[in-house]
């Protein structure tokens, strides 16, 4: 072997084996890398799939109970809706109804038909033969009242209103009946009001009411019944 005179042949040698064995330290070291690469690289898949996962079955799990809640609610809602609509629907008809109602004037009783006319003769005074408010007898009362109130004719004289419609008894007395007395001697007709008191012209107070008392109980003689309280009765205008 030649050695040159620098001294550098055998190092330059040497340098260069070390230099194959650097290299193949650094592929060894590489390689082993790249298989610990792969090895972590094909274990994070699993453990990224199962993180993966868990995540879309959290999701589908809550997406499932979110439903399951939305159609709860959406059924409660529905049949409160429905409840509101048809309350709110029988409402209006309600509404519609008693707006209808209003515009319907209530049919008065015969009871307040007659109290009616005593309130528009009351205080007149007795005159026999009369027959408006200038003073008016007990058959000529009955007779404007039936006239007037209810549109039923009735004759002039108390003996022939006696006669009329159907005979009642005087336990079964009810408003608008015609009620007959002997008082002195006299015939006397009146309407009744009521089973406790009657419309009447007296022939010392003129036209008031009285009621079936110890004095006036005693001389009914006769009531009878002209009117039915089933029957729709129209008030005319008060007239004497």
């Amino acid at each position: 072997m030649d050695f040159p005179q620098s001294g550098q042949g055998p190092r330059r040698k040497f340098s260069g084996q070390l230099r194959y064995v650097i290299i193949f330290c650094v592929l060894f070291s590489m390689g082993g890398c790249s298989s610990k690469r792969v090895e972590t690289s094909s274990a994070l898949p699993a453990a990224v799939q199962e993180t993966a996962v868990q995540p879309e079955e959290r999701q589908a799990c809550e997406t499932q109970t979110l439903r399951h809640r939305e159609f709860d609610y959406s059924s409660l809602l529905t049949r409160d809706n429905d409840y509101f609509t048809t309350s709110t629907l029988e409402h209006g008809q309600d509404t519609s109804l008693s707006e209808g109602l209003d515009d319907i004037e209530p049919v008065p009783s015969i009871k307040d038909i007659v109290l009616a006319q005593y309130e528009d003769w009351h205080g007149v005074r007795y005159r026999t033969g009369g027959t408006d408010y200038r003073g008016v007898d007990c058959s000529g009362l009955v007779q404007a009242i039936f006239r007037d109130a209810f549109e039923v004719e009735l004759p002039r004289t108390s003996r022939e209103q006696a006669n009329l419609g159907e005979a009642v008894k005087q336990s079964d007395i009810q408003p608008g009946d015609l009620v007959y007395f002997i008082d002195r001697g006299r015939n006397h007709v009146g309407v009744a009001v009521n089973e406790y008191e009657f419309l009447h012209a007296s022939r010392k107070k003129g036209v008031i009411l009285s009621k079936f008392d110890k004095y006036w109980k005693p001389r009914l003689k006769r009531v009878r019944r002209i009117l039915d309280e089933t029957e729709i009765v129209v008030p005319r205008p008060n007239g004497g």
